[in-house]
């Protein structure tokens, strides 16, 4: 079975598009060619990830802040998003822990200010340059916790490289242990409080269960709609692998745990964050502001994921449908209202089989096509 049914997702949390999204989305693109260009093996490569619209992420998940910051924020998510790329591809970084971890360490060196890096090292100079124009906001604790948070961030990037490189899968915890490193959940903290202009270091107690489900719910949202890239990169790293390969679920059956998963990840975060705003610190403005950037966080980050080609394939257009049957094999997929005869065959033109999901509810799955 290829193919499966995304039913509907809660989405009960803001999504906004910051006023400024296209200017800084075109921005932040002519940021990565002029800083990032020559992380990438060709010119079509670094024209396929530009076409991704991953310059829109931060856009759409901090769109209440000054045009500065959301352009800061929407640069820093486009220059990890390029070393998660390098990591899934076995011809850049994801062919070599060893290298892999040179390279990172060149990095940190270069956050660091310790000369590591070679003065043409992209990922360097385009570090120290994002790094000059965020730090000025940060306060003394928050730029140490960034330390931390970009050396977790590609500790859990060497992780997923060496499950895939000897084929393993985890177990579901410690796939999310990993994933909480490696999906960078550390410092997507921090650019919400850049954004917001709050410093919360200090509060972890106080913010616990609103941090848990918060960050589990993106990690399975993710993990559901890019689905289809990863399974087509055979990354290990993934809940929806773990749950088919560790638990034997079926594929349906697989995406409808992470769908119930998901439920239960966002309605608990919306009760935590409830709680924390009725209880004795919910008055704190900086408290408030940041639950607020959350909210948005939450929201903006799922939009993204539904509208990305990164993960429905180079040529996908959004049509702003949210539930329907996904193929995992077509070159370029879509939320369908009905199941492929020929998924193997499948475009993003209309068929005979194709309609508008938006014009109706999506077909439910019968038993017979949930059956892996």
């Amino acid at each position: 079975m290829t193919e499966f049914f995304l039913p509907e997702l809660p989405r009960l949390l803001p999504v906004a598009y910051h006023p400024n999204a296209a200017q800084i989305e075109f921005r932040s693109n002519g940021w990565v060619r002029s800083r990032l260009a020559d992380c990438f093996a060709s010119e079509e490569d670094l024209l396929t990830f530009l076409r991704q619209r991953n310059g829109l992420y931060g856009p759409l998940t901090v769109p209440y802040t000054d045009e500065r910051r959301a352009l800061d924020v929407a640069d820093w998510y486009q220059y990890v998003t390029v070393i998660d790329s390098l990591v899934s591809d076995r011809s850049a970084l994801g062919a070599d822990e060893a290298r892999a971890r040179e390279v990172f360490a060149d990095i940190m060196d270069d956050f660091h200010g310790d000369g590591g890096g070679s003065g043409d090292f992209a990922y360097g100079v385009a570090g120290k340059e994002l790094w000059r124009r965020i730090s000025p906001g940060l306060s003394p604790d928050q730029i140490r916790r960034f330390a931390g948070a970009l050396e977790a961030f590609l500790r859990g990037c060497v992780t997923e490289i060496r499950f895939k490189l000897t084929e393993r899968v985890p177990d579901y915890e410690t796939c999310m242990t990993v994933r909480l490193d490696s999906f960078g959940c550390d410092f997507i903290r921090l650019m919400t409080e850049y954004a917001a202009d709050v410093d919360m270091t200090g509060c972890d107690r106080i913010l616990a269960d609103v941090h848990t489900h918060c960050m589990r719910q993106m990690i399975i949202v993710n993990d559901l709609l890019s689905w289809r890239k990863e399974h087509a990169q055979d990354d290990k790293m993934t809940v929806a692998r773990v749950l088919i390969e560790r638990e034997g679920l079926g594929l349906q059956s697989c995406v409808d745990r992470l769908c119930e998963l998901v439920d239960h990840h966002e309605r608990a975060y919306i009760a935590a964050r409830d709680q924390v705003l009725n209880g004795p610190h919910g008055t704190r403005p900086g408290i408030r502001a940041y639950l607020k950037g959350l909210d948005h966080l939450i929201g903006g980050s799922a939009e993204f994921e539904y509208l990305t080609p990164r993960y429905f394939g180079d040529g996908y257009v959004w049509d702003g449908s949210t539930s329907g049957w996904i193929s995992l094999t077509a070159p370029v997929t879509r939320f369908r209202a009905r199941p492929s005869t020929d998924t193997s065959t499948e475009t993003n033109t209309d068929s005979d089989t194709d309609t508008d999901t938006q014009s109706g509810s999506p077909q439910a799955p019968t038993p017979s096509m949930t059956r892996s």
